[in-house]
């Protein structure tokens, strides 16, 4: 998963987008990642207990657009 597709799925999870998959979120938290900038981001948001803080979900998606 590349910065910006891992910002897209953040998109569609807070509702900015269309068509977040049912386990996507889950999926995406679950698994480990090679790739050590995206695993940073994965640990963060598996950090996260519902409620979502959906603006700082926002704020992760705009700063993987940003350093892309």
């Amino acid at each position: 998963m590349t910065k910006l597709e891992l910002a897209d799925m953040l998109d569609r999870f807070v509702g900015d987008q269309p068509d977040c998959g049912d386990w996507e979120w889950d999926d995406f938290t679950s698994v480990k990642s090679a790739d050590s900038e995206i695993e940073r981001y994965r640990l963060e948001l598996a950090a996260m207990d519902p409620p979502f803080d959906r603006d700082a979900i926002r704020g992760i998606a705009r700063e993987l657009r940003e350093n892309a």
